[in-house]
């Protein structure tokens, strides 16, 4: 399906000249986006940092449920969206057609591009280079730091051949996601003596506010770890059939991830103890090493290095979308909307995002990043499925193949969640908020020019 366009017919028939991107995406790719896309670094990094916020295993736990239930509730609200309007560019052009303007939809692509996506693509990127030196000896700070360029820069180069390459990536190393974090799941219930896990009381140390402020934290770390059910959303015009595989392509993903996720910390917190699993900084190696030795700590550890590099494709696979279409739209620099005439891929902005992604990877660390990066996607996932009701109204008689099981309690739930973390995360530090916030309006400028040069040209026409 095309994009939605207000441009006369001279930018219409110049468009039809421009090379389009070639819809040849199965849904068992998309599958694959949402299971690489979500299962990175996230599971092996974070359940430290969620424990140590909340203080007891039942809340830990609790947080990992949530974070399964609140990325759930957007799913189902995705899958509409998704499968209404099959459009590049994901939430991009959700926000768009639901909001009737392109402000919030332009904030949202600048935010992707400066904050969200690359700030993720420079924390996968990094521990993809941790674990890189744990096995190779690297303890020089910055020799990890272009490790971590140097894995940005190769897939970069990589999806800039064709969407087939990039895809056939993604299918690969989704399979080796899986079967990491099932190899840990199945030694640890097969040879894990155990820990006596204390659930009870479900509130230890912390009481109030702080308690409250804690698990506000903790969730944005479980939500970073599920980061990535929206991504086959930013593919819809390179995905075969995608009133039916967007919905099934996310359903099956997150399903698969959920039961994964679960049942690992369910094996953490058996094999490990509580103060370990706080004080862990490699949890599915500390975990191995304990199973079944050094050896295991080191295969978990490669393995780690791998599902990292598969997470960076899906990222770049999928964002640049995004950027492309905004520059179809003339709200963003035009040389971005280029398509290469032989590989099809929007070479310029796949470039562009990887470029500063490594400058993530040169300049930040994984915990600084994750908070940071995930605060401002859930405000725009937010104001997405706030679009989905505004599309409710607005407009009734457009074409939904799949409806949001549980309207409108499904969007309702993900809204009460989302906006609750949101503002308890915002009280315990409004520092990076603010900060990203100031970056997000550096951005207002440009798009003051770029719709008013839009104007200008439209109105010539």
């Amino acid at each position: 399906m095309s994009q939605p366009t207000a441009s006369p017919d001279a930018a219409t028939e110049a468009a039809s000249r421009q090379p389009q991107l070639l819809r040849v995406l199965s849904a068992k790719t998309g599958t694959a986006l949402i299971i690489g896309g979500i299962i990175g670094s996230g599971i092996f990094m974070v359940p430290s940092s969620v424990a140590s916020q909340v203080g007891s295993p039942s809340l830990s736990l609790l947080v990992w449920i949530g974070g399964a239930v609140l990325s759930l509730a957007g799913a189902l609200c995705f899958a509409e969206l998704g499968a209404a309007i099959p459009e590049s560019g994901g939430i991009y052009a959700f926000l768009r057609r639901a909001y009737g303007s392109d402000i919030v939809a332009y904030l949202f692509g600048w935010a992707f591009l400066f904050i969200i996506i690359t700030g993720a693509m420079g924390a996968v990127a990094t521990t993809f280079a941790r674990y890189a030196g744990g096995l190779f000896e690297i303890n020089d700070l910055w020799t990890e730091r272009f490790v971590a360029v140097g894995c940005i820069l190769f897939l970069t180069i990589m999806n800039c051949l064709g969407v087939k390459v990039g895809g056939r990536i993604l299918n690969v190393f989704a399979f080796i996601k899986v079967g990491a974090v099932v190899g840990v799941i199945v030694l640890g219930a097969a040879l894990g003596q155990g820990t006596e896990v204390s659930w009870t009381p479900l509130v230890q140390d912390r009481t109030g506010t702080d308690l409250l402020g804690g698990f506000s934290l903790a969730m944005l770390g479980a939500l970073f770890a599920f980061n990535g059910w929206f991504f086959v959303t930013f593919i819809s015009s390179e995905i075969k059939d995608p009133e039916r595989s967007i919905p099934r392509s996310i359903f099956v993903g997150l399903g698969i991830v959920t039961v994964v996720y679960i049942l690992a910390n369910i094996v953490y917190l058996k094999v490990l103890s509580f103060d370990q699993l706080q004080q862990s900084q490699r949890v599915a190696a500390d975990t191995m090493q304990i199973l079944v030795g050094a050896n295991g700590a080191m295969i978990i550890s490669a393995v780690i290095m791998m599902t990292s590099f598969g997470t960076v494709n899906a990222q770049l696979l999928a964002a640049p979308r995004v950027y492309h279409a905004m520059a179809n739209h003339g709200i963003f620099f035009k040389v971005v909307k280029y398509v290469h005439p032989r590989f099809r891929t929007p070479v310029v902005s796949i470039v562009f995002q990887g470029l500063w992604a490594s400058v993530f990877a040169l300049s930040g660390t994984y915990v600084q990043i994750i908070g940071f990066t995930t605060f401002f996607n859930y405000i725009f996932l937010t104001l997405a499925v706030i679009g989905l009701m505004l599309l409710r109204k607005k407009e009734p008689d457009l074409a939904r193949p799949y409806r949001t099981w549980g309207y409108p309690i499904t969007p309702i739930l993900f809204l009460l969640i989302s906006t609750g973390v949101l503002i308890n995360v915002f009280i315990t530090d409004y520092t990076r908020p603010l900060i990203g916030a100031l970056l997000l309006c550096t951005g207002l400028p440009f798009y003051f020019y770029w719709k008013n040069r839009r104007g200008h040209v439209t109105s010539s026409d």
